[in-house]
């Protein structure tokens, strides 16, 4: 409306400059005016077909862009604070990944927790590098461990490690699935025992359903979950500012707080729960249900050692390093 309105006042103008007022003083200026009206609104009527598109093309691109990026940006946080940063997958052995992967959280944490069925690789873990500098800086050593009191557990425990193994499920490898995990417990603490003296431990017992395996540290948490049915399962890596780490932070302190019974393992200190002799160990042990010697816990722990230093070394792992 406005450029039809300009376009016909520039050319009245120019008509009345020809005919009303011509001859006079103001014919110049009026055609003057008229023109330059008109010639604006031509150059106006140009732009806008031609220039004009263009010009709005590439800002509804680079509009379209910038919203693309914040889009994906907005993605990436809700991804990062959902998702692992890593993933190891199953394996019959360790593998030098999630060596290089562990080791480099624990260099830089105050802090090892773990909650874990019956702690195996931990204590073997805890035993081969107990004079290691990374772990004899640690602040805190705190194992959550399943009771072997918990029969119901146990049984829940022993069914999901048969079924994941595909092994056939009756009253006889149930019971015996319950023994073997009962005698692992022990034994794992028989080695946390004898290593108190280089690395101070402290063992909560849950009665828990079997779900997972949590390792974590000041700055991130391995997460495994009994599903695989090997004896590495797959491990999930998370950073300490993703949701899972939070959530499973608030988990560890649950049953901390809710332990059934605990266990420090250490040469100082004077609480009802240090284990710091042989006599003190026993009794403790007896108490959880174990009626085997130390002497006994300890041939199993040779055993275990002997398995596992060999599972390391077939995956190329050097038994001697931190791992």
């Amino acid at each position: 409306m406005t450029v039809m309105v300009a376009a016909a006042s520039g050319s009245a103008l120019i008509y009345a400059s020809y005919t009303i007022v011509d001859k006079t003083p103001w014919a110049e200026t009026l055609r003057g005016v008229g023109q330059g009206t008109v010639a604006s609104v031509i150059v106006y009527v140009l732009i806008s077909l031609f220039a004009d598109p263009v010009r709005q093309r590439l800002q509804m691109r680079e509009t379209a862009i910038h919203a693309i990026d914040i889009a994906n940006e907005q993605f990436q946080q809700r991804f990062e604070a959902a998702l692992p940063v890593a993933v190891f997958e199953s394996a019959k052995v360790p593998k030098p990944a999630f060596r290089e992967a562990f080791v480099e959280l624990l260099s830089g944490s105050t802090r090892y927790d773990v909650k874990s069925s019956a702690a195996e690789f931990t204590s073997f873990r805890l035993a081969m590098g107990r004079h290691r500098r990374e772990f004899r800086r640690l602040d805190q050593v705190r194992i959550c461990m399943l009771d072997p009191r918990a029969d119901e557990y146990l049984v829940a425990h022993a069914q999901l490690a048969l079924r994941e193994a595909h092994t056939l499920i009756t009253s006889d490898s149930i019971q015996e699935a319950v023994n073997d995990l009962r005698t692992n417990i022990f034994v794992s603490l028989a080695i946390l025992f004898d290593i108190r003296d280089s690395v101070r431990t402290l063992v909560y017992f849950y009665a828990d359903l079997p779900w997972f395996r949590c390792e974590m540290f000041d700055d991130g948490m391995f997460l495994t979950y009994y599903l695989d049915g090997v004896d590495y399962p797959e491990n999930l890596l998370f950073s300490k500012t993703a949701r899972p780490y939070r959530a499973y932070h608030a988990g560890m302190e649950l049953t901390r707080r809710f332990a059934t019974s605990t266990l420090a393992f250490s040469t100082v200190g004077s609480s009802r729960d240090l284990v710091n002799s042989d006599e003190n160990f026993i009794r403790h042990i007896r108490d959880l249900g174990c009626t085997a010697s130390l002497e006994e816990l300890r041939r199993l722990r040779d055993e275990r050692f002997t398995a596992l230093k060999k599972d390391l070394r077939s995956g190329g792992i050097d038994e001697n390093q931190l791992f």
